[in-house]
């Protein structure tokens, strides 16, 4: 949540943010990337469970909807309270409930993410395979990485 709000700071002051590290000694996933036609810009940012793909608002000013990329912890043998995971601003880790064989990637870099800029959508892919399609008409997103439709996003 920290980078989110750094990234809208960057974005409205044109700081370049490639130059900022990460507050941990472990490199986390940050990308930006703006569509040059319709000037919306996406954020793909990883916390300390999940990765997930943020749509700004037009103006900039606050995220539109989101998607869930996929769990970086596996769901299955996470043993950790709700509560006590979103202490520090991060989302919901993903439940086991909602997991499926593609939730969990194991040593996920930024070379491993491609998006793809559609006319009404985005593509994301995670080492070339689609994971996430973030419709931007209906502010609706698909995620590969879930079993079921679910406060997450929607089952691709």
């Amino acid at each position: 949540m920290k980078l989110i709000l750094l990234s809208l700071f960057a974005g409205v002051f044109s700081i370049d943010t490639s130059k900022i590290k990460s507050e941990t000694t472990i490199e986390k996933i940050f990308i930006t990337s703006t569509d040059s036609e319709s000037g919306r810009t996406l954020m793909i940012e990883e916390d300390e469970y999940s990765i997930w793909a943020y749509v700004l608002k037009p103006n900039m000013e606050g995220i539109d909807f989101d998607g869930f990329l996929c769990s970086i912890i596996d769901p299955k043998s996470m043993e950790i309270d709700p509560k006590e995971a979103t202490k520090n601003g991060n989302a919901t880790p993903l439940t086991a409930t909602y997991a499926n064989k593609h939730s969990y990637i194991k040593s996920l870099s930024a070379k491993d993410i491609k998006i793809y800029w559609k006319k009404d959508r985005i593509e994301i892919k995670l080492k070339k395979e689609i994971y996430l399609i973030m419709d931007l008409k209906t502010k609706t997103s698909y995620s590969k990485a879930l079993a079921k439709d679910c406060y997450y996003g929607n089952k691709l």
